[in-house]
């Protein structure tokens, strides 16, 4: 049992409820002993009661409260009286009747002096067998269910019941039933707190303590009782009085380990396992919710960016539609300076350069969020980057026309290169005096083919110059698109997936705290649970 009340006190401690331990220590100091506490109005018999139980005046009686501690009455070697702490006081008194029970004396419930009441709440977990003892003129008063309520709600200790009579003993000749309808309406009003069966069991003594007292035998049924309750007293109760200290020390320290304290810590565990099932949950909905919005950015990124190159594709064809084949050779360049200026007046302007910063925008969403989960802490700084970025493809855009060159001018040389080369050639193949040379004759000819050739080509690609420069800005918008369409994805991606990724380590944290918490409670609780156990198979 020593190491039981040893873990019980660890428990505590663990618990941060190491005030509990008072309890421990006063029922580890009481083992030996039953405690046999008689409470009830300060007037109601209950010092005038121990003393003829003992057969001596050992306590004081009076009509005024005069007990204002609890006073402990038992056998011991050396005869004493001593002052044990602020509300209690040991009498050691010569009764072998007592070896092995003490009788404790205290402070009526109805005093008006709030240091008895004190006295006697601050000793009630230490009493194995409360004897509530009553005048027959109240028999139940609101003090006693005050009391029951305090016993019910902390204390297992078992309950007895001594009705002194104080009325003129010939009523209870007249009227036989009277004990009867006394006992009966105590059980009534005692079965708001105890089990039917308990209320059946409950021991109840009805009295006259004065004739006791005084040996008068004129009215035996109201003083035989006595004889009956001190038999309880020093045969049954003294008798078992090791068994029942051991069972009582059982019942109270499961008790404790049942006490509001404990429950209050279950109740904690309970509301730290839902908060962190409501986190879990909360994390869970905010990343889907964060991954819905992304792919929600992104393809309005893809729609916006592919709305923009689609409409600078087709604004330029229509430009180049308006214009021959001969008109593009004839003047390239006034053709490209139209597709710049189109793209300065028509593509950046402000309210495009605008859109393509927002885009970058990753805030918009964590708001969203923010709405549906007001309390969450997301960091609604503004994006970085955006502005290099937004330059860069400005300048792309903007160095479109020119970023293609312009076909036909080289093939315009290429030509008259090759239009030399075939007037070389046909010098050399027909010039008098140079047909007896066969060398010259023959360069002549293969400068002609070459001339030839060259001219063929460059004049085909003059005829294909336009085809040719559409072909290459739409490659180089295709490009363009694809480069900018990836780069927008990925820096929106890296810095939204970084506050998200931020948001995870917070909740990762508190989450982690609350298993920690978990966890040790969880321990302790489970602690609780073994020792109930270990003490009812003790």
């Amino acid at each position: 049992m020593k190491e039981i009340f040893q873990e019980i006190r660890s428990l505590f401690q663990d618990l941060n409820i190491a005030y509990l331990n008072q309890y421990v220590d006063d029922l580890e100091k009481s083992i030996d002993k039953v405690h046999i506490a008689f409470v009830g109005e300060y007037n109601a018999g209950k010092s005038s009661l121990i003393n003829t139980l003992i057969g001596q005046n050992v306590l004081a009686e009076r009509d005024l409260p005069t007990t204002n501690r609890v006073v402990l009455v038992t056998n011991c070697d050396l005869v004493q009286r001593k002052k044990l702490d602020k509300f209690t006081e040991l009498l050691c008194i010569d009764e072998p009747r007592l070896e092995n029970i003490v009788l404790v004396d205290t402070p009526g419930l109805s005093s008006a002096v709030k240091e008895h009441e004190a006295a006697l709440f601050k000793y009630l977990h230490k009493a194995d067998l409360l004897v509530f003892v009553a005048p027959s003129l109240r028999p139940y008063t609101k003090e006693i269910e005050n009391l029951l309520k305090e016993l019910m709600e902390k204390h297992s200790t078992q309950l007895a019941y001594v009705i002194n009579i104080f009325e003129d003993p010939t009523l209870y000749l007249e009227d036989p039933k009277k004990i009867d309808r006394l006992k009966e309406f105590v059980r009534e009003k005692l079965s708001q707190f105890l089990s039917s069966e308990d209320v059946k069991d409950l021991k109840i003594f009805t009295f006259n303590l004065r004739l006791v007292r005084k040996g008068d035998k004129r009215y035996p049924e109201l003083v035989k009782e006595f004889e009956e309750f001190k038999k309880f007293i020093f045969d049954e109760v003294a008798e078992k009085a090791k068994k029942l200290k051991f069972a009582s020390i059982k019942e109270k320290l499961l008790k404790l380990l049942s006490s509001r304290e404990i429950q209050e810590k279950k109740e904690k565990f309970k509301n730290l396992q839902q908060k962190l099932s409501t986190l879990k949950a909360k994390k869970e909905n905010i990343n889907k919710l964060a991954e819905q919005f992304k792919q929600e950015e992104l393809q309005n990124i893809e729609k916006i960016l592919n709305t923009f190159f689609q409409q600078l594709q087709e604004e330029i064809e229509e430009i180049l539609a308006r214009y021959s084949n001969i008109d593009f050779v004839k003047n390239p360049q006034e053709i490209q300076n139209e597709i710049k200026t189109l793209i300065k007046s028509r593509f950046l302007v402000e309210d495009y350069l605008e859109l393509f910063s927002n885009l970058l925008d990753y805030r918009s969403a964590l708001v969203r969020i923010k709405k549906i989960y007001p309390d969450v802490v997301l960091n609604l700084t503004i994006p970085s980057g955006r502005q290099n970025l937004i330059r860069n493809l400005e300048r792309d855009i903007e160095n479109l026309p020119t970023s293609v060159g312009l076909p036909g001018n080289i093939a315009k040389w290429v030509l008259v290169i090759g239009f030399l080369f075939t007037l070389i050639g046909a010098i050399l193949v027909a010039a008098p005096g140079l047909n007896n040379n066969e060398n010259l004759k023959q360069w002549g000819i293969v400068s002609i083919i070459l001339g030839i050739l060259l001219g063929s080509t460059s004049l085909i690609r003059l005829i294909m110059a336009k085809n040719s420069y559409k072909k290459l800005l739409e490659n180089r918008i295709k490009f363009l698109k694809s480069h900018y369409l990836n780069l927008f994805k990925e820096r929106y991606q890296i810095q939204y997936d970084e506050k998200i990724k931020n948001f995870n380590i917070d909740i990762d944290k508190e989450i982690k705290k609350i298993e920690l918490q978990l966890n040790s409670l969880k321990e302790v609780l489970d602690r609780v649970e073994l020792l109930k156990e270990k003490i009812v198979k003790y």
